[in-house]
């Protein structure tokens, strides 16, 4: 896939990391810290430019060897980063994928992380073809709960044993996007 691909919507753009968002992660991750690191282990106060050029690297020779689909997300208005959003876990047998999220903390509430996951979802499923998305939420993250379903995932189980979370292995909420829920 294309590294100048790009998704719009009413309020946002999503694209691939370029080297040039470095900076601009490196400052959403500080100033949302407090709101992030309960759910992102990575979240941490030492995250820094080494560690988001490393990370956008490793991020563009995933788009390029169709690994897994990371996307910056901007607010089209202001041309702020606001969050990330991505689809992992890509599984060629079960033609599935795992959505996931994050919204830098001064642009949560408004409906960003709902607006994204919707463009990457028809992403997942017009685009590269899966038949399969899982969101899997912290019990305890009732925003990301929220979040998907307003992306009109259904919830299916608390999977147990499966997020590992600092060295230790908890349950997960598990919900599911299939073509005909938004398509």
């Amino acid at each position: 896939m294309k590294l100048d691909f790009e998704l719009m919507t009413e309020r946002l753009y999503l694209r691939p990391y370029k080297n040039a968002d470095v900076l601009s992660l490196v400052d959403a991750i500080h100033t949302s810290q407090e709101a992030l690191s309960p759910w992102l282990t990575w979240c941490t106060p030492d995250y820094d430019q080494h560690d988001a050029h490393e990370w956008i690297h490793a991020s563009q020779q995933n788009w390029l060897y169709d690994v897994s689909y990371e996307f910056a997300i901007f607010d089209r208005e202001t041309d702020e980063f606001v969050g990330s959003t991505a689809l992992s876990n890509l599984s060629e047998l079960g033609n599935s994928g795992e959505l996931g999220y994050w919204i830098r903390e001064s642009a949560q509430r408004r409906g960003f992380a709902t607006e994204a996951c919707a463009a990457i979802s028809q992403f997942a499923f017009l685009t590269v073809g899966l038949t399969r998305l899982e969101i899997v939420t912290h019990t305890g993250n009732l925003a990301s709960q929220r979040t998907a379903l307003a992306c009109r995932a259904q919830f299916e189980c608390t999977a147990r044993n499966r997020i590992v979370m600092h060295d230790k292995v908890v349950n997960g909420l598990l919900f599911s996007l299939i073509p005909t829920d938004i398509l």
